[in-house]
Order: C-alpha cells, then sequence, then structure tokens
C-alpha cells in the first residue's frame, strides 16, 4: 500500500480531546490505482493530531469496514505534508499556530 498523491481534500468532522489530541475525518479523491490495488471502496482519511507533537494518518474504508494504518513510508513526502496540514487547518488545538495552506 503506497498513496502517492490525493486530491479534493475536504473537511468532514472533527473530535477534540482538549490539551491532547484532535482527530479530523476528511473525505477525499483517491487515485483510483489506489482504490483498486487496495480493494477499497468508500475511502476517507481518519488524522489524529497529537497535541505535544505527532500524528497518524488512518484510512477507513466504509463500504468494507477495513481500517488502514499508514506509515510516512507508505506516502510520497509531499501527500503526507498536505494531509497533516489540511488537518491541522480544521483542528481546533491547532487553529492559532500558523500553517501553509494545503
Amino acid at each position: 500500500m503506497f498513496l502517492k498523491e490525493i486530491k479534493n481534500l475536504k473537511y468532514y468532522s472533527q473530535l477534540s480531546v482538549k490539551q491532547i489530541e484532535d482527530r479530523v475525518l476528511i473525505t477525499a479523491d483517491f487515485p483510483k490505482e489506489f482504490l483498486v490495488e487496495n480493494d477499497i471502496l468508500d475511502p476517507f482519511l481518519y488524522v489524529t493530531l497529537y497535541v505535544r507533537g505527532g500524528e497518524r494518518i488512518k484510512v477507513i474504508d466504509e463500504g468494507t469496514a477495513k481500517l488502514y494504518s499508514l506509515s510516512k513510508k507508505e506516502m510520497a513526502p509531499e501527500t503526507y505534508a498536505k494531509i497533516v496540514q489540511f488537518a491541522k487547518q480544521h483542528a481546533s488545538q491547532f487553529k492559532n499556530t500558523p500553517s501553509k495552506k494545503a
């Protein structure tokens, strides 16, 4: 499983555990070959941002109820950064920190 690119990131929802973490759900257009190769039907991104540093990116497939954890090594560096920056823009605990637009 390797994610090269992702397009049309859209904020879906967010949950904040004050002073611990933010969890952001993001819909996006995934590359067709990624979906076919991994047998994914209806994916979205589940991004956990830890206030003290660090993040986790998962792909949840609503179509098959499967959860895929993606490491930095399983994504193109620019794709990883794009997803994290987009999530930070919509996470309540990161609202006051300067960030680049995704």
